[in-house]
């Protein structure tokens, strides 16, 4: 009694199961019917999406042998490849206990073997690739299972993607022949630090460019143009004081030449002659002197601390004597 009581609850879960599965089957059946109408009107795009659905609902190696036609009519052979390869693969598994599929594998080989000369092959391999990796051809996205597989493109310029969290988006290019192969290889980098999705650099530590310091012990160079002012003025002076000495004693021997007495004021201005020749005297010596020191500061002395302003020398002449001034 329990036995039978347990057969029949069985047998009425598995009843919905069934009639799910048989309506499965009739609207994928429906579905082909209508796919197939469309095919032989030449509407690949609405028979493609027919066949879709279709094989969404029951996975029929004759449904997948009508999707792989229809890319290939609307020019699309790298996935119209794929899905003659697939085809050929499960009507053959099928065909070991259901010998009606083996025409099915035949005729996919044989679409099969037309088309692949139309296309190229390319292999990715991304070395240490993370489980969340996007890996796309030319803006479409590859199946984790195709990396590393020489899978069909399409002839051309191909540009490879592959992006994962916590590593730096790399992008690689290449050009593919049809009937030819190519690699890529991508080479993933971890980003740095990742607070949420923002990537945040780390601080880079430099240590700030101390200034040198400043010299120190001798006479600093700048002090040289005081020499050179000096010096300047000392030559100037002599040269002045020396033509009015000379101009005096001039004066001086016409007024007491011959057998003519000099008078007192002829005595003044011998008196003053030999005071402008004691001052030209003078300013020759400071101006020798004022040269050599600014020649040995120059040599022997520290440059200075920073820049500063040209120094500028005055020089002014009077009556008796030399005015310096100047800024250094």
């Amino acid at each position: 009694m329990r036995a039978t009581t347990l057969l029949l609850s069985l047998s009425l879960l598995a009843a919905p199961a069934i009639a799910a599965a048989q309506d499965n089957t009739a609207f994928a059946q429906q579905r082909f019917a209508q796919g197939t109408q469309l095919y032989d009107q030449h509407q690949w795009d609405p028979a493609l999406s027919e066949f879709r659905q279709s094989i969404s609902l029951y996975n029929s190696p004759n449904t997948r042998l009508y999707i792989a036609r229809c890319l290939r009519e609307l020019g699309r052979f790298d996935e119209s490849v794929l899905e003659f390869e697939r085809t050929a693969r499960e009507a053959g598994d099928r065909a070991a206990t259901d010998p009606r599929y083996a025409t099915t594998r035949d005729v996919a080989n044989s679409e099969l073997t037309a088309v692949r000369p139309r296309v190229g092959r390319l292999t990715v391999t991304v070395p240490d690739m993370p489980p969340n990796a996007v890996v796309r051809v030319n803006g479409r996205d590859m199946p984790r299972e195709g990396v590393g597989v020489a899978v069909p493109v399409l002839p051309g310029h191909i540009t490879v993607t592959v992006e994962a969290q916590e590593y730096f988006p790399e992008e690689r290019q290449t050009d593919v022949v049809a009937g030819a192969e190519a690699t890529v290889g991508v080479r993933l980098r971890r980003r740095p630090v990742l607070e949420g999705h923002t990537e945040v650099a780390r601080p880079v530590r430099t240590t700030p460019e101390q200034p040198p310091p400043p010299p120190s012990g001798g006479v600093p160079r700048s002090l040289a143009w005081v020499g050179v002012g000096v010096g300047a003025a000392g030559l100037v002076g002599f040269a002045a004081f020396g033509l009015a000495a000379s101009s005096r004693f001039d004066d001086l021997s016409t007024r007491c030449g011959g057998n003519r007495a000099c008078s007192a004021d002829d005595l003044a201005l011998r008196d003053g002659g030999r005071t402008l020749t004691t001052l030209a005297n003078v300013s020759l010596g400071l101006g020798v002197a004022g040269a050599v020191a600014a020649t040995v500061i120059f040599l022997v002395g520290r440059p200075a601390q920073a820049p500063r302003p040209a120094p500028t020398v005055t020089v002014g002449l009077s009556g008796n004597g030399v005015s310096l001034g100047g800024v250094f």
